[in-house]
């Protein structure tokens, strides 16, 4: 089992800006869910083909990231939940392993296309969910379905690049120019 930034799949830093990520609108959720579909996903943490986890720093590091600071630099990053069951001030009592979550795009750009020259790939895209996990950072993929038992298809060759694209938004810091405090 890897840390997802020493996987051997995981993309090298400079590759992660082929990534765009962005939350997935409270309306289009809402809409799909009118429509009658249902958000199922795969916890990649807790799938038997993804052989990575995402590593939060140990309680004696300096610059200390737990899924509390996760949670703080999602919600600078990309504002609240937008899931309507994970909003504050609504009734949490049913939830037992996580407390946030929230639905994102993942979209991986096709290469750069040369004058002349056809692209070589379509652009990818992927429903994929951010959550806290048992005090984990949790990452799954999603899919909406009009069976709310359906399963969703991993393939770690993408799930480990997804999983780090994801890791390394939440758990890298960028230094603020306030105090040179790192967030």
């Amino acid at each position: 089992m890897y840390e997802v930034m020493d996987h051997p799949e995981a993309p090298a830093p400079e590759e992660m800006g082929e990534y765009l990520v962005e939350p997935v609108a409270p309306e289009e959720i809402r809409e799909k869910r009118e429509s009658g579909l249902t958000l199922v996903e795969a916890n990649l943490l807790q799938h038997d083909d993804v052989d990575a986890y995402v590593e939060l720093s140990e309680p004696t590091d300096r610059d200390i990231v737990d899924v509390g600071t996760v949670l703080y630099r999602l919600v600078q990053i990309f504002g609240t939940p937008q899931l309507p069951e994970y909003q504050a001030g609504n009734d949490i009592s049913w939830r037992t392993d996580d407390t946030f979550k929230y639905l994102l795009r993942v979209r991986r750009e096709p290469e750069e296309v040369v004058l002349g020259e056809e692209a070589s790939a379509d652009g990818e895209e992927w429903l994929v969910t951010v959550f806290d996990h048992r005090v984990r950072l949790g990452v799954g993929l999603a899919a909406w379905s009009e069976d709310p038992d359906a399963t969703v298809s991993v393939d770690p060759a993408e799930a480990i690049p997804l999983m780090a694209v994801i890791r390394h938004g939440v758990v890298d810091p960028v230094e603020c120019e306030y105090e040179n405090l790192r967030f």
